[in-house]
């Protein structure tokens, strides 16, 4: 076997490897999509009562509010203006922190295994032509 049919074979192996892992990491940030939803940025305001806090946002053309857990005060930076998420569909639900980063990082580790692959398959090409 020549030092082109090894990186040939190499190159297929780790093709093939790059190929599946990028798509199941992209099926995977899919999944996640349908399940939670897309979180949009709005701006909120903190609203201090006796009877507790209220956040007040507005979603899709309306205005929204819900009364805030006493640990979700504490981790207000701006009450004036904070930053805060809400689901596109139900823009009812609120979150005052940003989505979690692991749809990110799937849809990146996808990207980079994908291009692996694509890497991995010109470098087979070429060493099949030149072998």
């Amino acid at each position: 076997m020549s030092a082109w049919e090894t990186i040939g074979a190499i190159a297929e192996v780790i093709g093939w490897v790059g190929l599946a892992v990028g798509l199941g990491c992209l099926l995977l940030v899919l999944l996640i999509r349908i399940a939670d939803g897309r979180w949009l940025p709005t701006d909120a305001l903190i609203v201090d009562g006796a009877e507790g806090s209220v956040v007040r946002w507005f979603a899709e053309g309306e205005f929204h509010s819900r009364r805030l857990s006493a640990d979700e005060r504490q981790h207000v930076a701006n009450p004036e203006e904070e930053p805060a998420f809400y689901r596109e569909r139900e823009p009812e639900h609120l979150r005052l922190h940003e989505p979690p980063a692991g749809r990110r990082v799937l849809r990146l580790l996808g990207i980079v295994f994908l291009a692996l692959a694509l890497v991995a398959g010109i470098v087979g090409v070429i060493a099949m032509l030149v072998a």
